[in-house]
């Protein structure tokens, strides 16, 4: 977690004349990506933003005047990194097309934009809305086959419309600068909201098992570390702790309770095995990463039914 928060205030209210719009374009190519916008629409244009950048995601609340503007292919290709924009429209009216998704928004509708393509946006009255701005990988760690297939445009009446909205409203009420968070759930947060109603396609769920089977070959040989953790997987294997647990809901354990069955199989084939009956019973346990030889042993008997030294003596005299 980190505290990194830079908090943005601007205001037309600085500016005079033509010099308000300008700022605005300027603002908006700062704040968005790079756009091509329309001439000023009206000789007193106003428009408030207030956004929170933080690392990995910004909120960025707006209030604005009619205008319009269009993202270029050139505008596309300007831009340094992929994101995915959830737009939340509180009051006032919009219209957004994005491929063949065509939308016009009004309070309470959603509208889920990437920088991957040209698009226009025109809004129509006063608009006042709220943007989530992420990493468009975390949508494609999500969905990585159909990311682009996802309906665009989500209508109030649309129940995952409501808990995206709901809970984009929700952070817009926190101050982060004064209140620091785990961003990384935040994000996972939202791109779970997102992509709940859709159904996993056949490829994503091989993708997801390959997945699965890869960071579990990479689990194991760590299984001695006695300070492994959650974290110290994720972050080994690039991935936010939500698409760890994510990866292991399929599998009828969580990867916690995954690392410790094979920490327990492990030593359970050590305290069996009569090449090992010169170790003793705490070597064993720490070198299977338990740190405390009391835990050790309630572990092992309620996964066995026996103790570590009633496993060992079983096992020699079958021998």
């Amino acid at each position: 977690m980190s505290s990194s928060v830079d908090q943005i205030l601007w205001s037309t209210q600085g500016f005079q004349g033509s010099e308000k719009y300008d700022s605005w374009v300027a603002t908006l190519n700062q704040t968005f990506g790079s756009w091509a916008a329309e001439a000023n629409p009206a000789r007193d244009f106003s428009a408030d933003v207030s956004a929170y950048q933080m690392p990995g995601l910004s909120l960025v609340e707006c209030i604005c005047d009619p205008c319009a503007a269009t993202r270029t292919r050139r505008d596309v290709a300007a831009n340094e990194t992929e994101q995915l924009t959830l737009q939340l429209v509180v009051s006032g009216k919009e219209q957004m097309r994005l491929g063949e998704q065509e939308a016009t928004l009004t309070s309470g509708d959603l509208f889920a934009w990437d920088t991957t393509q040209p698009m226009p946006f025109s809004v129509v009255e006063p608009l006042h809305k709220i943007s989530l701005v992420l990493p468009l990988d975390r949508l494609k760690n999500w969905a990585p086959d159909d990311w682009r297939q996802l309906p665009r445009h989500l209508s109030k009446d649309q129940p995952s419309a409501a808990l995206l909205g709901n809970y984009i409203r929700s952070l817009s009420q926190i101050d982060f600068a004064t209140n620091p968070m785990r961003y990384n759930a935040l994000i996972e947060a939202a791109i779970a909201l997102l992509v709940s109603p859709m159904q996993p396609s056949n490829n994503e769920q091989s993708h997801r098992l390959a997945q699965l089977e890869i960071i579990k070959s990479k689990i194991r040989p760590m299984l001695g570390d006695p300070d492994l953790d959650l974290v110290k997987i994720a972050a080994r294997n690039r991935i936010s702790l939500r698409y760890l647990h994510w990866l292991f809901e399929e599998s009828d354990t969580t990867p916690w309770r995954y690392i410790v069955s094979k920490r327990l199989e492990g030593s359970k084939r050590d305290l069996e095995n009569p090449e090992h009956r010169h170790r003793n019973v705490t070597d064993i346990a720490y070198s299977w990463g338990f740190s405390n030889s009391a835990h050790f042993g309630r572990k092992i008997k309620e996964a066995f039914g026996l103790s570590p030294t009633e496993l060992r003596n079983r096992a020699l005299r079958r021998g």
